[in-house]
């Protein structure tokens, strides 16, 4: 299945309020240390600024997060 995109805003919005990103800047897993990627089966993709490592779920996000 192809990647499909939303607005990044609502990409970002969807990730906070589901608990996958945080909107604190202090926290590790904080949405501005993420670039919305893409939505492949309506999951979507975020990809660590500085690790340049993908997560899309609180597991995953934590794992990019890592060493930044």
């Amino acid at each position: 299945m192809k990647p499909t995109f939303i607005n990044p805003k609502e990409a970002f919005q969807q990730a906070i309020d589901k608990g996958i990103l945080s909107p604190k800047d202090s926290d590790q897993d904080f949405a501005g240390n993420f670039m919305y990627m893409y939505t492949q089966e309506g999951i979507n993709y975020f990809k660590n600024i500085v690790t340049r490592k993908y997560g899309h779920d609180r597991k995953t996000i934590l794992e990019a997060s890592q060493n930044q």
